[in-house]
């Protein structure tokens, strides 16, 4: 009986540990979690969490506890929890890039600042959304979502088996749609401004003698304070449809709705 108990526990551990490096891929990439907001000892409490209850997919297929299998199907399991988190990652970063188009387009780029979070310099408007579509991932259940896909694709591939060629094309067309949604969602900021720029340039034809270049920058600012609320508002629907898009690849690369 010791024996068969000593055996049971050996394939328990291995399958934890195997749901474990998925789970630590996935919290490594995936924000909210992969942020310096998050403490690493949460992080790696969290990975272990939901390791838990995913690992009675993975125990059927763990290698031996004692196999040189086990450290491969555990690297692989970290890239594939990477990958996941990485769609997440793209469908969180369409947030900013919108903010940092506001930025580019409205005069704000000269109050550039340091992101105390990420260590890195950040526009006023893209930290503002980011902020703002961190906050709505959590208050409209996109979390939640995410957490699904993940425990999907581990149910539905415990073992990972990614076609490159696909894995390629969801990858281009997360990067394409991150930089067409940002521009869809600011395209009234974009119309304001040229509306602006192109009045500018006939009130300098008109009167030359007024300096175009400094009255331009806070009109721009002024232009842009009024009709951000246009793009605030449309923010809810956008974290939806991003995150529902990129579990919907998360769960066709890992073959839970008919990706292989």
């Amino acid at each position: 009986m010791s024996g068969l108990e000593l055996s049971l526990g050996e394939a328990t551990l291995a399958g934890f540990l195997v749901a474990l490096a998925r789970t630590a891929g996935f919290v490594l990439v995936a924000p909210p979690f992969s942020t310096r907001a998050v403490p690493a000892r949460i992080r790696a409490g969290f990975a272990l969490a939901l390791a838990l209850p995913l690992s009675t997919f993975t125990v059927p297929v763990a290698p031996r506890l004692d196999s040189t299998s086990l450290l491969l199907a555990m690297t692989g399991q970290v890239v594939m929890g990477a990958l996941l988190g990485f769609f997440v990652l793209v469908a969180m970063a369409t947030i900013q890039a919108i903010g940092d188009i506001i930025d580019a387009v409205g005069g704000f780029q000269m109050a550039m600042g340091l992101d105390p979070l990420q260590l890195v310099q950040a526009s006023v408007m893209g930290r503002l959304h980011q902020l703002t579509g961190t906050v709505l991932l959590f208050a409209t259940g996109g979390h939640l979502v995410v957490l699904h896909g993940l425990a999907a694709s581990v149910e539905a591939m415990p073992t990972p088996k990614l076609d490159m060629d696909q894995v390629a094309r969801a990858v281009t067309t997360h990067v394409v749609n991150l930089f067409a949604g940002a521009v869809e969602v600011a395209a009234p900021i974009l119309a304001v401004m040229l509306v602006a720029d192109v009045a500018l340039g006939l009130l300098t034809r008109a009167a030359p003698a007024l300096n175009a270049f400094s009255l331009g920058f806070p009109l721009k600012i002024l232009f842009t304070l009024l009709v951000a609320g246009l793009v605030v508002a449309r923010l809810p629907d956008v974290v939806e449809r991003v995150v529902t898009d990129a579990t919907i690849t998360n769960l066709e690369l890992s073959g839970a709705r008919g990706g292989g």
